[in-house]
């Protein structure tokens, strides 16, 4: 009521919401200086926990492109460069270079915010007193808004400090998982080790896999089987290979499901339509070229019904 004492109190949050817009009026100098004067700004946002900036630009920026920007406004920041503002007149701020936003309208008088000669631009908003202030700059994110417009996110001041925290845990996390303090070392080994395992599992099912011996019909090498182990497409490489001619479907089961694969070797079959008519009863489906195709089945219990039904296409078409 009137009369009571009261005290005011700015949410500590003004801080930091003040640190990324400074830094946005840093990141857009920096934007203009590594890719050129035609940038301008198409919209931003500031809050306490990141920023988000809109740019015309006619192409998605390059890693390389980022990391410049990036560093750019780091060592503004690092040179504690002081930050002012001026109220002067519209001619007068134009005379100073400073960035104005493209369509804004401006009265006669008109608020000048400069960091040094690194940014200079008319802003109304709140901004640190001096650019080191905003501590470490971060960008997250570059993205494509629309045609001709991208848009940078960024973090600084305790949001990047937590960010580097976060960083920090999980390369933490990496170096245990891999069992070495140098995690691309221990990734390097993990990759070996897979390269080794799958060479190993290869050796061990072309040492369990079945020998596939064809039959002999209207003067073709037919071979229609079910193969528990190995890889069918290579299967049937190694059949084409082996003999002059030849017509075969392999199936093999993969938990309830089931991969057909066949292949034509100087024959009048055409895989592609071979499979096309036994891929259904497995209740899947397929294709592929005259000399090799492929499909998925979803019942494995219908195998040898299907294998049946090969021979029987067979029988018919040869």
């Amino acid at each position: 009521s009137v009369g009571d004492e009261v005290e005011a109190v700015v949410d500590k949050s003004r801080a930091e919401v003040e640190k990324h817009h400074s830094a946005t009026h840093l990141l857009h100098a920096g934007l203009r200086e590594v890719l050129g004067a035609h940038i301008a700004q198409a919209g931003s946002l500031n809050d306490d926990k990141r920023l988000r900036f809109d740019f015309s630009h006619p192409q998605a920026m390059s890693a390389e492109e980022i990391a410049k920007v990036e560093a750019w406004v780091n060592e503004k920041i690092s040179r504690a460069i002081q930050a002012k503002t001026d109220v002067m007149s519209i001619e007068e701020a134009k005379k100073t270079g400073a960035m104005a936003l493209f369509g804004e309208k401006y009265g006669d008088e008109v608020r000048v915010v400069s960091m040094g000669d690194a940014s200079v631009e008319l802003c109304g908003g709140t901004h640190v007193n001096n650019v080191s202030q905003i501590g470490l700059f971060m960008i997250t994110k570059e993205s494509g808004v629309s045609a001709g417009v991208r848009r940078i996110e960024a973090i600084c001041g305790n949001a990047a400090i937590e960010a580097v925290k976060t960083l920090r845990d999980e390369l933490n996390e990496v170096k245990a998982e891999v069992k070495n303090v140098n995690p691309l070392v221990g990734i390097a080994k993990l990759k070996e080790q897979i390269k080794t395992l799958k060479t190993e599992v290869a050796t061990a099912q072309t040492a369990t896999k079945k020998e596939l011996t064809p039959t002999m019909l209207k003067e073709v090498n037919v071979i229609v089987e079910e193969v528990d182990t190995g890889d069918i497409k290579t299967l049937i490489d190694e059949a084409k290979n082996k003999y002059p001619n030849v017509a075969i479907m392999l199936f093999q089961k993969k938990g309830d499901k089931v991969m057909i694969a066949c292949g034509s070797k100087e024959t009048p079959i055409k895989a592609g339509d071979w499979i096309k008519q036994i891929a259904p009863i497995l209740g899947g489906g397929g294709g592929g070229r005259p000399d090799f195709a492929q499909a998925g089945g979803k019942d494995a219990s219908k195998i040898p019904e299907a294998t049946q039904k090969a021979l029987a296409y067979l029988e018919e078409n040869l």
